[in-house]
């Protein structure tokens, strides 16, 4: 009979299933392909695609449609299949509510709602499911919490609620479950602490909790022996790690306690996990040495220690990769920023093939890179930079040869680029930034064409580069070869590189025109090619890269206007132009705050923020200006025949002064005399309300003298001469001051040696006045005073070492450029260092920053003033002077910052200081990550301090490392303020 319940209860289905597939549809058409499409009447519904009817009843028992892109809802038809047991709707689309009448769906033992958009609450209605075995609901956009309803589901045993934007505690109805098998809470909004909510759950094999907000101690997890894995990572959990570890979790395979807060040792139990293959326990403030016993894991593959403050700077910190090298199945061995140091052990050769990924940046891992390095061939990845290794690149490295990923950066490496880096043919990302690599370029560098990332910047390479290097690289991406001594014309053929996006070759000696073809890089965005010797006039092609977001092509000689489709790239945000020979009418730029162009005396007009003057003035004073072939002839016969009589009278001057006079008299060589009186005027009779600072051997005043035509504002030095010594620091100073021209040295104006209004003896000195007075917070400070010290030490004819470096004794000018005074206690030393004077009669320069090796005798030396630079590098980040209360025999600035590097480094650091470096950088815009790299910022400069206020000169950092080393540190502050 076609009335029979049988066939009433089919129809039922079938009436389901159309208001099932109408619900699908309501999200649009299904693409073609689709299961839907079989959704029709002209056939039996147990046919059609992703339904299955039981033998018995020809009921519908299960639907699994995946990934179908359906779009729809699902709708509330769905609880007349009362005799479903498997429903799989995953990745299809769907949005909405799930419908509460999901829960008549008794016989329903396995769910799968996954990857959808599902929206509301969970159903509590699913607790009605009593036959429920496995609900995989993740991946959706629910809110609230999981019913607590769910305890009744006593046959459940998977439950996957991951990614699903769920709040509330620790579900304590879990408890109750004791099939669960597989647990997984990660990536919600969960929080507080675990407590007992797991309690006898003895079959538990698998527990995810990460990336919520739980806190407190995971020692409730201890009991749960049968887990073969556990991921708490990225939560607030706290406390040690269990010494009996291997107890707690005797069969896991994967154990993942990163991105928390734990603290105290690795336990060395852990190796008794003999089944583990995955161990990441990244940042965290973990402590202590790595247990040396690991080798026992044999199976392991996944070792992440990364980020911990691990080992003790020490020669013995490494010892555990000895035992490590006997696990044959180690993939990845990651243990960047941490204290490890010591050499790298010869062992490091003997990790077997299958190690793809070694890092170990941010270390004080200290000696030569083993030539055994070679032997590890599997290498994806190998990681050595911001390290203390001070040998050459071994040429062993070539063998790497599946490397994709070499990173060398800030560390001392020496030498050259190993031609045999060529073999690197997988090699995307190169970095060896920041090191004192020297000699060419090689050109087998060009047989490694899929380089994406090419970094060589901060080092001593020169040459030409390599014909048709870049033009190789056409999966170019990054290119910064800036700041070292390259030469000759740059290459054309950049611009075929279709997806360059920054390219800097600033700092280099590089001349001729810029290449025209750079017009082509479409996709470039950040373009800096200052400090060369590029000539010619800027190309107007580069006015069609409208993706530029910053170009800096200053301190260069280039000439000719300035192209007018730049100003009218909307995206620019940066554009420097300054310190060239460009001439002609400025174009007017869409933002003119971003753009610079002082130095180049021929512009003129442009956007009255400029500053520069009215293009028919300009021309007008030039036509006004022109003369007779006759008059410039007359003019130039009249100035070379007074030229030539003053260089014979200066000559035969010079000749009689130098047999006379010594270094005082040959600073006035230099600089025109003033005299005693003019002084006097122009310091108020040396009024006290003048007076800007005093010294061991002076005082300085501010005065306004007549210099050059024009009222200039200048700092005046007045000698105590009744101090002893006080006339010998006037001698010294003049005669150092007479060798020396540097941007950031003080700059001497004129001087005084003369009698007073009462007869006596009065030596004074005259130098720039520096309107923004002693030395304070900025970052670029530090580099000025690094190049004043390396132009010291390094750049003069013979070295000379200031002895008395210190705030007070570096101003800043109106742009903020650090100069470095007050050179009275300074020595010139000729010959070997070592032949400076000693300092065991009297010990010289200002407390807090003298080497301690000056008050044990030591002869004077370019290391005594890096110590002092280290002390000032401290103060600046901190604020605290080196005398300040706080320091006493037990502790000194040194040891202070020593002891918060790297985990308290915040507390440190002066608050003001921190505040406007955070409102600099951490805008709503900025990940978290952020934090992360502005908290390594300022780690990073206070161990540039710390090395170089090394109490024994040999382990300070030399001055051209510690400039680099800044160097690259502002560069990473003004990427992260961008």
């Amino acid at each position: 009979s076609s009335n029979s319940p049988k066939e009433s209860n089919n129809e039922q289905d079938k009436t389901a299933l159309v208001a099932l597939r109408d619900g699908f549809l309501s999200g649009g058409t299904p693409p073609d392909g689709s299961a839907l499409s079989s959704w029709n009447s002209s056939f039996h519904f147990c046919d059609w695609q992703g339904v299955t009817c039981g033998k018995r009843h020809k009921r519908v028992s299960r639907i699994i449609l995946t990934e179908q892109k359906l779009g729809g809802v699902l709708p509330p038809s769905i609880g007349n299949l009362t005799f479903l047991r498997v429903l799989v709707l995953s990745h299809s689309l769907l949005h909405g509510e799930v419908p509460k009448e999901i829960g008549q769906l008794r016989r329903l033992r396995y769910i799968n709602l996954a990857r959808n958009f599902f929206e509301g609450q969970i159903p509590v209605e699913l607790s009605n499911c009593s036959n429920l075995r496995e609900m995989h609901i993740f991946d959706n956009n629910f809110s609230g919490l999981i019913p607590f309803q769910f305890g009744s589901l006593s046959k459940l045993a998977v439950l996957l609620v991951n990614g699903s934007n769920l709040v509330g505690g620790m579900p304590n109805f879990l408890r109750n479950l004791s099939s669960l098998v597989a647990v997984d809470l990660r990536n919600n909004h969960f929080h507080g602490e675990i407590q007992n909510s797991l309690q006898g759950l003895s079959n538990l094999i698998y527990l995810s909790l990460s990336l919520n907000n739980f806190s407190g101690l995971i020692s409730p997890l201890y009991n749960l022996s049968s887990l073969h894995s556990l991921d708490v990572s990225g939560n607030h959990f706290t406390g040690t790690l269990a010494v009996d570890i291997d107890l707690a979790f005797p069969r896991a395979t994967f154990l993942s306690f990163s991105f928390n807060n734990f603290i105290g040792a690795i336990p060395s139990s852990l190796s008794n996990i003999s089944a583990l293959t995955h161990f990441p326990i990244q940042e965290n403030d973990l402590t202590g040495h790595v247990p040396d016993n690991l080798g026992k894991l044999k199976h392991l593959s996944v070792l992440q220690l990364a980020g911990n403050h691990l080992g003790s700077k020490e020669s013995n910190d490494l010892s555990f990769l000895d035992s490590l090298t006997n696990c044959t199945n180690l993939k990845a061995l990651f243990m960047d920023d941490n204290r490890f140091g010591g050499p790298l052990p010869d062992s490091i050769a003997n990790f077997s093939s299958s190690l793809q990924y070694l890092g170990m940046s941010e270390n004080y891992i200290t000696g030569p890179i083993p030539e055994g390095i070679g032997e590890l061939s599997g290498l994806s990845l190998l990681a050595f930079s911001f390290n203390l290794l001070d040998s050459v690149i071994p040429n062993s490295i070539g063998k790497l040869g599946n490397i994709s990923r070499l990173f060398m950066s800030e560390n001392k490496l020496r030498g050259g680029i190993p031609s045999s880096t060529g073999n690197l043919t997988k090699l995307s990302i190169l970095d060896i930034e920041g090191n004192s690599l020297t000699g060419n370029i090689p050109s087998t560098l060009r047989n490694c064409k899929g380089m994406e990332v090419f970094i060589i910047s901060g080092n001593r390479l020169n040459g030409n580069l390599p014909e048709n290097l870049f033009t190789q690289f056409q999966s170019l991406i990054y290119c910064n070869i800036s700041r070292n001594s390259l030469d000759g014309l740059f290459p054309s053929g950049v611009g075929n590189l279709g997806v360059l996006n920054n390219l800097d070759v600033s700092y280099n000696n590089f001349s001729g025109q810029i290449p025209n073809d750079l017009g082509e890089a479409v996709q470039l965005e950040y373009l800096d090619m200052a400090g060369n010797s590029f000539e010619g006039s800027i190309p107007a092609s580069l006015g069609r890269l409208r993706s530029l977001l910053a170009v800096d092509l200053s301190d260069n000689n280039l000439s000719g206007p300035i192209p007018k489709d730049l100003a009218n790239i909307a995206s620019l945000q940066y554009l420097n132009l300054s310190f060239n020979k460009l001439e002609g009418e400025v174009p007017f730029f869409i933002n003119v705050s971003a753009v610079s162009v002082a130095g180049n005396r021929k512009l003129c007009g442009g956007n009255p923020e400029l500053h520069l003057q009215p293009c028919e003035h300009f021309y007008l004073r030039k036509k006004g200006g022109i003369l007779s072939r006759k008059g410039v002839i007359a003019i130039c016969l009249g100035a070379f025949t007074s030229f030539s009589l003053l260089v014979i009278v200066c000559i035969f001057c010079r000749s009689r002064k130098k047999h006379k006079k010594g270094d005082i008299d040959g600073l006035a060589e230099r600089y025109k005399r003033i005299t005693y009186a003019e002084l006097f005027q122009a310091t108020n009779g040396f009024a006290e309300s003048n007076l800007i600072g005093t010294g061991s051997f002076g005082d300085v005043y501010k005065a306004v003298i007549l210099h050059q035509n024009e009222r200039k504002p200048v700092a005046v030095k007045v000698l105590k001469l009744s101090k002893h010594k006080a006339a010998e620091s006037f001698t010294a100073e003049c005669k150092i001051l007479k060798r020396i021209r540097h941007r950031n040295l003080l700059s001497v104006i004129t001087s005084c040696s003369s009698l007073d209004n009462k007869g006596n003896d009065f030596k004074a000195l005259v130098f720039d006045f520096m309107s923004n007075g002693n030395l304070h917070d900025w970052l670029e400070i530090a580099i000025d005073v690094g190049c004043a010290l390396d132009y010291l030490h390094n750049g003069c004819d013979a070295p000379i070492v200031h002895c008395d470096l210190k705030p007070s004794n570096i101003l800043l000018d109106e742009d903020m450029v650090a100069h470095v005074g007050d050179f009275g206690l300074a020595k010139l030393l000729l010959g070997d260092f070592s032949g400076g004077d000693s300092m065991s009669t009297a010990l010289k320069g200002s407390i807090g920053y003298v080497a301690p090796e000056y008050g044990m005798g030591a002869a004077i030396s370019p290391q005594g003033d890096i110590y002092s630079y280290g002390v000032l590098l401290l103060e600046l980040i901190t604020g605290r002077s080196p005398t300040d209360d706080m320091f006493n025999n037990e502790m000194n600035l040194w040891s202070f910052c020593e002891r918060a590097v790297p985990v308290d480094i915040e507390e440190v650091v002066d608050q003001l200081l921190l505040n406007e470096l955070r409102e600099a950088i951490l805008t709503p815009r900025n990940p978290e990550q952020i934090k992360l790299q502005f908290h390594s910022l300022l780690v990073s400069f206070v161990e540039v301090g710390i090395s170089c206020a090394a109490e024994s000169s040999r382990d300070r950092m030399d001055i051209q490392s510690a400039i680099n080393h800044i160097k690259g540190l502002k560069e990473k502050y003004d990427r992260l303020c961008c």
